[in-house]
């Protein structure tokens, strides 16, 4: 069934690693379906932003792509002052971007990889925090939400040859998100996360149709890019969820070992 209703009418979002395939595209897709005018943030893949930019539109909202390193502090600041000249001040973050998920053992991860997961894992959740909080505060309505990770709400649900440095980002992000929110609720904004499992990409080619209702995902066994994009927009649109890190592990959560 097609979704109608438009819960975020007239804010604006910043959605990170909007460019590719995977949550940070969708999630942006549904924020747009949803009301929201969106920014569009990628590292690199400019020519990308600019097509879901496009998609954006689509639904008859704004839409700003731009390039930014979200772990490097005068990147973002640049863009915020990019996003602030052409749509206005953001009152929904979404940090979707972040590390690579690459198995190997410690004594393999060279320091630049280890500190790069870091950046884009820790310090770009902190640097957008850090530059969207305070017109949040002023406006007394704020949405900050990033994507976390299953395995890194409980250590036992890691397999033996998981990645080492993106879990312990992802789990970095939710204590962050769970001390935010405690801090920001009296000004009226909220923080809260997806942890989910692995995920099925749906194809581009039904993506859209899939976030506008008329594409079936029933059949698909795990969660989707989708189903996590629907959560996060889900979370910002609630004035009384705060602190709370949904978990979508898939249809068989006790298959996870604990």
């Amino acid at each position: 069934m097609a979704k109608t209703e438009t819960p975020l009418l007239g804010r604006i979002a910043l959605v990170t690693g909007a460019a590719g395939r995977g949550v940070g595209h969708a999630t942006a897709l549904v924020l747009a379906r949803d009301g929201a005018d969106v920014v569009v943030n990628t590292h690199r893949n400019r020519e990308a932003a600019e097509t879901v930019a496009e998609e954006v539109r689509g639904f008859g909202r704004r839409a700003l792509a731009v390039t930014a390193d979200t772990g490097d502090p005068a990147e973002v600041d640049a863009m915020l002052a990019q996003v602030r000249g052409v749509l206005g001040e953001p009152s929904i973050l979404v940090v979707s971007a972040g590390a690579v998920w690459k198995p190997r053992p410690l004594d393999a991860i060279p320091p630049e990889d280890w500190r790069a997961a870091m950046a884009e894992e820790v310090d770009a959740f902190y640097l957008l925090a850090r530059a969207c909080l305070p017109a949040m505060r002023t406006a007394g309505w704020g949405r900050i939400a990033t994507v976390g990770g299953f395995d890194s709400e409980d250590w036992r649900a890691s397999t033996e040859d998981a990645p080492l440095d993106y879990p312990l980002g992802k789990a970095a992000r939710h204590w962050l998100l769970r001390t935010l929110s405690r801090q920001e609720a009296r000004h009226g904004i909220t923080v809260n996360g997806v942890a989910p499992g692995p995920i099925t990409r749906v194809a581009p080619e039904v993506l859209l149709d899939a976030i506008r209702g008329t594409h079936p995902l029933d059949a698909y066994r795990k969660p989707t890019q989708v189903d996590v994009a629907e959560a996060l927009a889900w979370l910002v649109a609630q004035p009384a969820v705060n602190g709370a890190i949904v978990s979508l592990p898939g249809p068989e959560p006790g298959a996870v070992k604990v």
